[in-house]
């Protein structure tokens, strides 16, 4: 890797992490990669980056399939929050062990 990849690398990571972090002022930082990704983001998941968002409930994983299909080939949902019968929620079974 040469030093103009790696200082290209770095700038993404910082403008991938700043911005997400500064996206949502109560922490759910996944929410804002699905629905407010930075250009940066975009660009990287164009080059093939798959991101992983990790127990969002089942809701947001609805609506994120709902309204950002043409990115949906670059996100993985794992360990979805599903609500019970009592008004609690659980895992749902994704088939991933």
């Amino acid at each position: 890797m040469t030093p103009k990849d790696t200082s290209l690398a770095i700038s993404l990571i910082c403008l991938i992490w700043g911005s997400t972090a500064l996206a949502s002022e109560d922490g759910d930082w996944q929410l804002a990669m699905i629905h407010q990704p930075s250009a940066a983001q975009l660009k990287v998941e164009q080059r093939g980056r798959v991101y992983i968002y990790d127990r969002l409930d089942d809701a947001d994983v609805e609506l994120a399939m709902n309204t950002q299909f043409g990115r949906l080939d670059r996100m993985m949902f794992v360990r979805t929050q599903v609500p019970t019968s009592e008004g609690e929620t659980e895992t749902a079974d994704d088939g991933c062990d």
